[in-house]
């Protein structure tokens, strides 16, 4: 009787010690394992009926590599752009941020020495006590010239007649004419011809030069000579052949402004 309760006993802890890590196993790794499988059916299901290593199953696996790498590229070209874009984000904030740092220059019209604005589409370039250089641009915005007004000197004599054949305000025209072959000199330019030309209600003293720019083109040159205020002016204008009339207008009404026409110096534009 003790010999077979001793057998049972020994039976059951054999019987506990197989079923507990089985068990165990089953319900720990079952889910990895069904897992596994259905990988493995699905993986097979996808190229059924090929053999592993065949030429069809090369040509379906090159063709799957293939759909990896354009996913990838794809995946990287859209973070580069990403990148560029928040750089770019970031660098147009940063420039917002300079500008709105730097203080705001406040801009004058241009003035005439008259004290009259210059005309609107003229903008200074650079100024001294004797001399204001001008800027032209046409209505499109494009520089189609240069002007400059200058003070020759002080008005002399009689200038009730502020120019007759042979002075401007006391200044003989002959020495007025002199100065600008002495500057075309200087500037690789030639006078061609003066005259006298009635500009409103008043007669001004007048060279055509020309000069040659760097580019090879031929620009036309002209000098306006007038008394106004006690003082003879210059007005000069540098253009291609093609503006010198409109920067002639130009100096013209410039020239009424000088002599008490400043209203007039307002409708002042280049034509394109």
């Amino acid at each position: 009787m003790a010999i077979r309760a001793i057998v049972v006993s020994i039976a059951l802890l054999l019987g506990l010690g197989t079923l507990i890590p089985l068990a165990t196993e089953y319900a720990e790794a079952g889910s990895v394992k069904t897992k596994r499988y259905k990988n493995k059916k699905k993986a097979k299901r996808s190229w059924r009926g090929v053999k592993k290593y065949s030429k069809r199953w090369w040509q379906l696996y090159r063709a799957q590599e293939r759909r990896k790498r354009q996913v990838a590229q794809r995946r990287r070209a859209l973070r580069l752009r990403q990148v560029r874009l928040a750089r770019a984000r970031q660098a147009a904030q940063e420039r917002r941020s300079v500008a709105a740092a730097k203080p705001q220059a406040k801009t004058t019209a241009p003035v005439l020495p008259s004290g009259a604005p210059a005309p609107k589409n003229w903008s200074v370039g650079s100024a001294d006590s004797n001399e204001l250089k001008f800027n032209v641009a046409g209505n499109s915005g494009s520089n189609v010239g240069s002007a400059s007004i200058s003070v020759v000197g002080a008005a002399t004599g009689d200038t009730s007649t502020r120019v007759n054949n042979r002075t401007v305000g006391g200044i003989p025209t002959t020495a007025l004419r002199r100065d600008v072959i002495n500057k075309m000199i200087k500037e690789n330019g030639w006078v061609v011809n003066d005259y006298q030309k009635l500009v409103g209600n008043d007669t001004v003293y007048v060279v055509v030069a020309q000069s040659q720019a760097r580019d090879g083109r031929v620009h036309s040159r002209l000098f306006y000579f007038t008394e106004a205020g006690g003082r003879v002016y210059s007005v000069a204008t540098n253009s291609a052949t093609d503006s010198a009339e409109r920067l002639a207008e130009e100096s013209e009404k410039v020239i009424q402004s000088l002599r008490g026409g400043a209203g007039r110096t307002q409708q002042a534009a280049v034509r394109d």
